[in-house]
C-alpha cells in the first residue's frame, strides 16, 4: 500500500537546505526504521530526479529518473516519505500537475523554509555569482529593493524574488493543495542553537528528532574577495565561452566550493549595504503581516524573519584592494592545480592498471603415469 503522505520540502534556496538535506541523508537508516522513506539510492540521484522534472516542459512522458523516484514511493510500506530539493518551489503549473499525479493518491504536505532579508539577499548573490553572472553586490541589493522589483521580469530583481517571494510562494502552494498542507519553517537567527533549525523541520516533517543526529553544516559558502574573484571570471571570454556542464564542474565546484570556500574565515563576510538595513525592516514587517494573513502553519517564530544586526560591518566586494583579491585568485588556483594533481594521479593509476598485461597462468603439470614394470617373460610363459 502507497504512504499516506509525501512530505514535500520545496526550499527556499540559502534557507539551510543543503544542512537540512545534510541531517537528512546522514539519519536516513534512522529514518526509515520509523516508517519515513528517503527515496533515492543516495542525495545526489534524488536531486538529478528531481532537479529532470523542473526541466521538464510536459512534452512527451515526465523524465524517467522522476517515474523511477515516484515508483520506489509508492511500492513504500511505511507511513510517509520526505522528498527535498530547494528549487521545488518553482514548480510551473504543468510541472506541478505531473508531480501530484505521480505521486497520487498520497497526501502532499507543503514545507517551505525561510529566511530574513538581511542574510538572504547577500545568500543570493552569492548563488548568482555561482550560476555565472556578473552583478556587483550593490547592483543586485538595489536592483531586489525597488519598488517595483516583484514585477520585475529580468535582471537581478527577478533572481531574487522568484526564489524568495515567500508569501506569493505560500499562496500559490495553498491553491495548489490546501491550507492545511502548507507549512512553513522559519530559519532562526544566527548566534542560537545551530540544532534548532533540524528540530523545528522534524517537527514539520513528523520527524522522531530524538532518534537522528543533526548533520554538519555546510561550509561551502564565499567570503567577500572569493565571490569578487569568480564575478570578474564570469565576465572573462573564457567563463563565457563554456557549456553549463563544464561551468558547474569546473568553475562551481571546483574552483567555487572545493578551493575557494575554504578561505571564508580570512575574508570579510557578505552582508546587506548599510544603507538597505531600514528597507529590509521595512520589508519584514510587510512580510510577516502577509504571511500570518495566509494562515499557514508556522513553525518557529514569525519574528525569526526579521533582520538582527549583524556583527560584520558591510565590505563591498567590488571595492576590496586588487592585492586580496590576487590573494584569494592564487589560492584558488593552488588548489585547483592540487586537485588535478589528485584527479591525475588516480587516473594515471587507473591506466596502469588497465595496460598491464595479463599474467599467463601456468596449466597444471600433469603427474606422469608411472613406468609400467617390464615383463620378464613373454605371454604365456
Amino acid at each position: 500500500m502507497p504512504p499516506a503522505v509525501v512530505h514535500l520540502h520545496i526550499g527556499s534556496p540559502k534557507t539551510g537546505t543543503t544542512y537540512l538535506q545534510n541531517s537528512l541523508w546522514h539519519n536516513r537508516d534512522a529514518i526509515a526504521a520509523s516508517g519515513i522513506l528517503l527515496p533515492g539510492r543516495s542525495r545526489a540521484h534524488s536531486a538529478k530526479a528531481v532537479s529532470e522534472m523542473l526541466q521538464w516542459r510536459g512534452d512527451g512522458a515526465s523524465p524517467s529518473a522522476w517515474r523511477r523516484l515516484c515508483h520506489e514511493i509508492a511500492a513504500w510500506d511505511g507511513p510517509s516519505v520526505v522528498v527535498s530539493h530547494e528549487h521545488l518551489n518553482k514548480t510551473t503549473a504543468v510541472q506541478w500537475e505531473a508531480i501530484a499525479d505521480t505521486l497520487g493518491p498520497a497526501r502532499l504536505e507543503i514545507v517551505l523554509t525561510a529566511r530574513d532579508l538581511a542574510r538572504s539577499v547577500p545568500a543570493q548573490w552569492q548563488s548568482s555569482v555561482r550560476q555565472r553572472y556578473s552583478w556587483t553586490l550593490d547592483e543586485y541589493a538595489d536592483a531586489v529593493a525597488a519598488p517595483d522589483a516583484r514585477t520585475a521580469t529580468t535582471g537581478p530583481a527577478r533572481h531574487f524574488w522568484r526564489r524568495q517571494d515567500t508569501p506569493e510562494i505560500l499562496h500559490r502552494f495553498v491553491e495548489r493543495t490546501s491550507l492545511d498542507q502548507v507549512r512553513l519553517v522559519t530559519v532562526p537567527p544566527s548566534g542560537g542553537d545551530p540544532d534548532e533549525l533540524w528540530r523545528r523541520f522534524c517537527r514539520a516533517t513528523d520527524i522522531d528528532m530524538a532518534a537522528t543526529e543533526p548533520g554538519e553544516v555546510s561550509h561551502e559558502s564565499l567570503g567577500a574577495a572569493s565571490a569578487e574573484v569568480m564575478r570578474r571570471l564570469n565576465a572573462s571570454d573564457p567563463a563565457q565561452a563554456m557549456t553549463v556542464a563544464a561551468y558547474k564542474k569546473g568553475v562551481n565546484h571546483a574552483l567555487s566550493r572545493n578551493s575557494l570556500a575554504a578561505r571564508r574565515g580570512a575574508e570579510p563576510g557578505l552582508t546587506l549595504p548599510d544603507r538597505l538595513h531600514d528597507w529590509a525592516q521595512a520589508e519584514a514587517s510587510q512580510l510577516v503581516e502577509a504571511v500570518a494573513a495566509t494562515g499557514v502553519t508556522v513553525v518557529g517564530d514569525l519574528d525569526d524573519l526579521r533582520p538582527r544586526p549583524s556583527s560584520k560591518p558591510f565590505v563591498s566586494p567590488d571595492a576590496i584592494p586588487d592585492a586580496e583579491l590576487l590573494e584569494a585568485a592564487i589560492a584558488g588556483l593552488g588548489a585547483m592545480a592540487q586537485q588535478h594533481a589528485d584527479l591525475r594521479s588516480r587516473l594515471d593509476e587507473a591506466l596502469r592498471v588497465a595496460s598491464a598485461p595479463d599474467v599467463p597462468v601456468a596449466p597444471p603439470v600433469a603427474t606422469p603415469a608411472p613406468d609400467r614394470p617390464r615383463r620378464l617373460f613373454g605371454r604365456g610363459s
